[in-house]
């Protein structure tokens, strides 16, 4: 009898971990997170996020941007959005944890530079 206890509290046990391990999209939601370009910085330079979350970026400055990831002003090929004009938009799916360095390619130079953090 104790046998059959034991291995019914193992069944049971491992029917809720698999449960709770395989809990649909509508369970959890991506989130979707804003990054602004505004007088040549991006607001928040460093945003930290969950996997599988949304970045939008949008251009509210009066001059073109780009949101390119990489690091000191070289490309690593992740994303990259172009030559973005007031008021575009571009955005990017991070589907695995780590930091994402990026920058806008037209002005690195005067530190336009961002961090995204997937936890």
């Amino acid at each position: 009898m104790r046998k059959v206890i034991f291995v019914l509290m193992i069944v049971v046990s491992l029917v809720l971990l698999f449960a709770f391990a395989c809990k649909s999209p509508a369970e959890n939601p991506s989130a979707k997170h804003q990054v602004n370009m505004e007088n040549f910085v991006f607001v928040p330079e460093s945003l930290s996020i969950g996997v599988g979350d949304t970045i939008v970026w949008i251009n509210k400055d009066a001059v073109s941007h780009t949101t390119t990831s990489g690091d000191t002003g070289v490309s690593n090929g992740v994303w990259d959005s172009g030559v973005m004009a007031p008021g575009d938009s571009f955005k990017h799916v991070f589907p695995m944890t780590g930091n994402f360095h990026y920058y806008c390619s037209l002005h690195f130079s005067m530190g336009m530079t961002g961090r995204i953090i997937v936890r």
